[in-house]
């Protein structure tokens, strides 16, 4: 089995279409952390910016076709800066682990290359022919689907790491290493003013992030191998997580929607505490993933094993 997932990795690492992917992300990565740098200006006054931040606010709150997800986002803020003013806490400044949380919406775009990998990895030995001489091989069909699927989670998490260290080291060169025990502020389950450590938040963010990672490379990997044509499985995919992003907003009106999978898609909602509905926790988000994430391996697994390959 070890031996089909190398050689499987070795297959994705051999095409010129990763090294782009890879590229792209690296280069993203660190064109966004210059950006951040570029607009990252150091108040003189903290306490009169974030006094001008609480005004903006509540500016905000007054608007009365706003969303409850955007409503739900500045009455947090509003919080937390009121609570730096009433305990003289100023946010951290000059700090990579800070930065790193400030752009973890890049991570979609490590889901959007991690589906076009995924939904090539089986659609593309049917396309290319190559299908029938995996197949004749000593090998049962299980272990050769699911080292595809191995390699491809495997090329995931690379493409995370990648987008985590570049953008720490980016940062780094700007900010310096930082402070390993910095604080900030953010909301706990309760909705309180908790103080925690950055670094710890930027793991769990990131770490929580290979859940909605892992359930859009299994659903790609599911239409390749259903449907047998990676461009389908690519478009529909894609067409999937731009609607389901839209599903997080339209969860706060309808119950019912909190058990599909694109309504717990976005693990940062928990670190900022921007639940779609408030009786979601975590766990639960976790939960209904790990059962699409199954069912979704289950369908392909039983798909692929009945299928004809003429040899």
């Amino acid at each position: 089995m070890i031996g089909l997932v190398a050689n499987e990795s070795m297959k994705i690492y051999s095409r010129k279409l990763t090294w782009i992917l890879l590229l792209l992300l690296f280069a993203i990565t660190i064109g966004s952390s210059i950006l951040g740098t570029i607009n990252n200006t150091n108040a003189t006054d903290w306490r009169a910016e974030t006094t001008q931040l609480v005004h903006q606010y509540e500016d905000r709150l007054k608007i009365t076709e706003l969303s409850p997800t955007l409503r739900t986002d500045a009455e947090n803020k509003l919080k937390i800066a009121k609570y730096r003013l009433e305990n003289d806490f100023p946010a951290p400044s000059n700090n990579p682990w800070s930065a790193l949380l400030t752009f973890s919406g890049l991570i979609e775009m490590v889901i959007v290359f991690a589906i076009v990998i995924a939904a090539d990895i089986v659609a593309g030995e049917y396309t290319a022919g190559t299908m029938k001489l995996l197949l004749i091989r000593p090998h049962n069909r299980a272990k050769i689907l699911f080292s595809k699927y191995i390699a491809v989670s495997l090329f995931a998490i690379v493409m995370l790491a990648l987008l985590a260290v570049c953008g720490y080291a980016t940062n780094a060169l700007f900010y310096g290493l930082g402070d390993i025990h910095t604080t900030d502020l953010f909301l706990n389950q309760q909705g309180q003013v908790v103080q925690l450590n950055v670094l710890m938040q930027g793991i769990k963010m990131y770490g929580l992030s290979l859940f909605p990672i892992m359930s859009y490379v299994t659903l790609a990997f599911a239409i390749s191998t259903v449907l047998r044509n990676s461009a389908l499985a690519i478009g529909i995919s894609l067409f999937i997580m731009i609607v389901g992003n839209s599903m997080i907003e339209a969860t706060a009106k309808m119950e019912w929607l909190k058990y599909l999978p694109f309504a717990n898609s976005d693990m940062s909602l928990y670190i900022f505490h921007l639940p779609a509905r408030p009786e979601m926790t975590l766990n639960f988000s976790i939960t209904v993933l790990l059962v699409y994430i199954v069912a979704l391996i289950l369908l392909s697994w039983n798909v692929f094993k009945k299928r004809d390959v003429s040899i």
